[in-house]
């Protein structure tokens, strides 16, 4: 089951899963046992206004490289090129560079990629592992990522390309509630092959929802 902070010293086998409500837990995503941090914060009322105005169209699945110095610019630009005018996403704007700020830090000498996306059907459905180095999710409306402790993941089944009832041992999956950040560590990052953490996007189809994602990858 997910371990929770502070609830030190850490094991160095299954690989770990560590929760809290400060975001200092991200700062451990770099142990070599650990292959997810979330940061289980509050929802901020001035972002979930803004985020409320979106419909499941606006933001395609749009993304591009960015950079600390860049990320502001890039958001703005990003937002401008689907029709929207990043002034009225103020607050949301200030705690996406928020985010990255925190990612950036984490991947150091690594290009980064941001996306965003709204949407109203399934994405990712199966349960997977990425073959990045690390990735930031955060769901700021809908429901979020849903991710399987090592415990519950048959990986070969999983990496065998069979269907999620065969790669789920027993029990149901987590999931990421709307506003906490994931950092995932992905089949890529040095050592950690075959450990990454196994997650999918919700299924939303037909249920009325809209999705509101921010992803970030290095």
């Amino acid at each position: 089951m997910p371990s929770s902070l502070p609830g030190r010293p850490l094991s160095p086998e299954p690989p770990r899963h560590l929760v809290g409500k400060d975001s200092r837990v991200t700062h451990h995503i770099n142990e070599p046992e650990v292959n997810l941090t979330l940061w289980r914060r509050t929802p901020l009322e001035a972002v979930a206004r803004e985020v409320a105005r979106l419909q499941a169209a606006d933001l395609p699945d749009i993304r591009c490289r960015t950079s600390p110095p860049t990320f502001d610019a890039d958001m703005g630009a990003l937002l401008t090129g689907q029709g929207l005018d990043p002034k009225i996403f103020g607050a949301w704007r200030a705690d996406l560079r928020r985010l990255a700020d925190l990612f950036f830090a984490f991947c150091a000498g690594r290009e980064v990629t941001t996306r965003l996306e709204t949407t109203d059907v399934d994405g990712c459905p199966r349960f997977h592992v990425d073959r990045t180095h690390l990735r930031l999710l955060c769901t700021y409306r809908g429901p979020g990522t849903e991710w399987l402790t090592d415990a519950q993941v048959d990986r070969d089944a999983q990496a065998s390309g069979a269907s999620n009832t065969h790669i789920i041992r027993f029990g149901e999956p987590s999931r990421l509630e709307p506003f906490w950040v994931g950092i995932l560590k992905g089949d890529a990052y040095p050592g950690n092959a075959g450990r990454g953490l196994v997650h999918r996007s919700p299924p939303i189809a037909g249920s009325g929802q809209t999705r509101v994602l921010f992803c970030l990858d290095c």
